[in-house]
């Protein structure tokens, strides 16, 4: 059994669509409790103030789990307790040789907004081990495709790695062993 950890970096997001009237009210409620309005989506007393019971309640459009492609953040391939490659994410910034190192696939995230809804990218910076993934069999670098999403907004732009092909098939993720360690809430 073959085992993929990325260590360093990660978030977790959620993209979540509120209905104008539900965005009118958390808005009120966080004039009058003197909060920020990201800070409402975090603010159990408030969510429930709006029929909300928990931030886990809130309408999810879109989620998943991203380690972000920095200096800190690597990449483990494990064949049981030996250890077999190790390299940093930031490598993947950095494809300035003659042939690529790592084969990878970059696409652009995007969220389909309706009309009457409000959206938010909420996400939650973790750190530790931010996924594994198992294989059962492993046939070198050249048969692994790292996905990679790109995020734009406003001001910020983040990459991150978002999932790994091997020999074709998406490997899925199990779980992690992580902390969060900040919270944020960009406007769609």
């Amino acid at each position: 059994m073959f085992v993929i950890n990325v260590f360093g970096l990660g978030i977790i997001y959620r993209v979540i669509e509120l209905p104008n009237n539900v965005v009118r009210k958390m808005e009120t409620l966080a004039q009058n409790a003197n909060l920020r309005f990201p800070d409402v989506l975090f603010d159990y007393d408030v969510l429930e103030k709006c029929g909300i019971h928990s931030f886990n309640d809130l309408p999810v459009e879109q989620q998943g789990v991203g380690c972000l492609i920095h200096s800190e953040t690597s990449v483990e391939i494990r064949q049981q307790r030996r250890k077999l490659i190790t390299f940093p994410l930031s490598d993947f910034a950095n494809q300035n040789y003659l042939f690529p190192i790592y084969n990878l696939k970059e696409k652009l995230f995007e969220v389909i907004k309706k009309e009457g809804f409000h959206y938010f990218f909420l996400y939650e910076v973790i750190k530790g081990r931010i996924v594994k993934y198992f294989m059962h069999n492993f046939h070198g670098m050249d048969n692994l495709e790292f996905q990679n999403t790109r995020f734009e907004f406003e001001n910020q732009s983040l990459i991150m790695l978002t999932g790994i092909k091997h020999k074709g098939h998406l490997l899925v993720p199990d779980s992690d062993d992580s902390v969060v360690i900040e919270q944020h809430v960009l406007k769609l």
